[in-house]
């Protein structure tokens, strides 16, 4: 059966193309895949992975990190203490059915299901650990610069850290669908490989998802419009294109053959 028997037209994206194009962006944009306190991002030696990124980057000296405020030390009010942190994605696979870039974990239910795509990226990070000479500095009592005047906000110290530098491998699976005009993939499982107890893993699987979740409905949702279009033919009639319905096409979008494909039609 021809790619156009139930539409006039036909558009595919390869997982290859999508992987390179990630890859581009990670290189030009590293300050999407970065997340640091200012202290961390200033000082190359407290990265927890090297950042690789085009010329560009250097020459027009755009930030290799999204900036991100410390993080609160519980308990501490008299001042506010904060420590650093940093997060990076320093990997990020997409997998379209029938899957064969990479290996699922057996938690994921393998082989990848039809009509489906699987995530493989790392995460690496590390909060911020004081030294006992820092930890010194805290005041005894608990005094602040602007306590004794009682208005505004106190001023928040931010401990001198270093962080404690880990990685993660995460897999997710997941499916597209069309919503609202939009392109839209949703995850439907997760899994971070080799982290005890149970109880962590969870929560830490349970936020990973929430931030995957995020990226997809907020930055990678693509609106119909933009692969839709109308326009006048020799104005005698306006031709419109747009999403072919579900059925005939049996799966619109569909993830098959390492490709994402979309069924459009033409009304005239």
């Amino acid at each position: 059966m021809a790619f156009t028997d139930n539409c006039e037209l036909f558009a595919s994206v390869h997982e290859d193309g999508v992987n390179r194009v990630i890859n581009h962006i990670r290189r030009q944009r590293p300050s999407w895949f970065n997340y640091a306190t200012a202290d961390i991002a200033s000082n190359r030696e407290l990265w927890c992975s090297k950042i690789d990124v085009t010329s560009d980057v250097v020459k027009y000296k755009n930030s290799f990190f999204t900036i991100l405020p410390p993080l609160p030390i519980l308990g501490a009010d008299s001042p506010p203490i904060g420590i650093g942190f940093i997060a990076q994605l320093t990997k990020a696979l997409i997998d379209f059915h029938p899957g064969n870039k990479f290996s699922l974990p057996p938690q994921l239910s393998p082989p990848l299901q039809p009509q489906h795509f699987a995530l493989d990226f790392q995460v690496c990070g590390g909060l911020g650990c004081a030294s006992e000479k820092e930890l010194e500095q805290i005041p005894i009592g608990g005094t602040s610069p602007n306590a004794a005047t009682f208005e505004g906000p106190k001023t928040q110290v931010v401990l001198r850290t270093q962080p404690i530098c880990f990685c993660l491998e995460v897999f997710a699976t997941g499916h597209f669908t069309l919503e609202n005009g939009f392109l839209l993939g949703h995850v439907d499982g997760i899994e971070i490989v080799d982290i005890t107890p149970d109880g962590l893993e969870s929560n830490l699987e349970c936020y990973l998802k929430m931030c995957v979740t995020a990226v997809l409905r907020e930055k990678l949702a693509i609106q119909m419009e933009k692969l839709t279009l109308s326009f006048p033919l020799f104005d005698i009639a306006t031709v419109t294109l747009s999403p072919s319905p579900n059925p005939p096409v049996p799966n619109n979008p569909a993830v098959e053959e390492d490709q994402l494909k979309i069924f459009i039609k033409m009304t005239v």
